[in-house]
């Protein structure tokens, strides 16, 4: 007698596939993964030869780390949407800057702030100034009416 189950024969609406998303959809393993598969392997482990407890105490330290590396990301995350509102307090501010493959610098009033791709930038007229090129930043100056 066979433990193994045709796939075939068990219908997609069975409860165990509700939540399964397919693996297109899914490339990242998180906690709620690592629990389930921890407390799947529990309730199937061998009675003959149960989890030893330094492999549990194991498992509990990844799940653990996991965890801790989420809540890391979330805060990184979080951080890098503050970066936008710091750099916004130089809007309509004076800077300098040298162009690459110049050595004169140039000067403009920020009129925006950008980010492409993780990289922060100033706009200044038409121009997009990389945030490590600018050399200085003061108050611009007030027009005589």
């Amino acid at each position: 007698m066979s433990n193994w189950v045709d796939v075939t024969t068990v219908s997609k609406n069975n409860s165990i596939y509700n939540n399964v998303k397919p693996y297109e959809q899914k490339s990242v393993l998180g906690k709620d993964d690592f629990l389930r598969i921890l407390t799947t392997q529990l309730a199937h482990q061998d009675p003959s030869s149960p989890l030893q407890d330094k492999d549990f105490i194991a498992q509990m330290a990844t799940f653990s780390s996991l965890e801790q590396m989420t809540n890391l990301n979330k805060a990184f995350d979080k951080f890098a949407g503050s970066q936008m509102s710091q750099y916004a307090a130089v809007i309509g501010k004076e800077v300098s800057w040298t162009p690459d493959g110049t050595t004169a610098p140039k000067t403009g009033v920020v009129t925006g702030v950008t980010s492409q791709d993780g990289n922060y930038f100033y706009i200044v007229g038409n121009e997009k100034i990389p945030m490590e090129n600018v050399t200085e930043i003061k108050q611009a100056a007030i027009e005589a009416k």
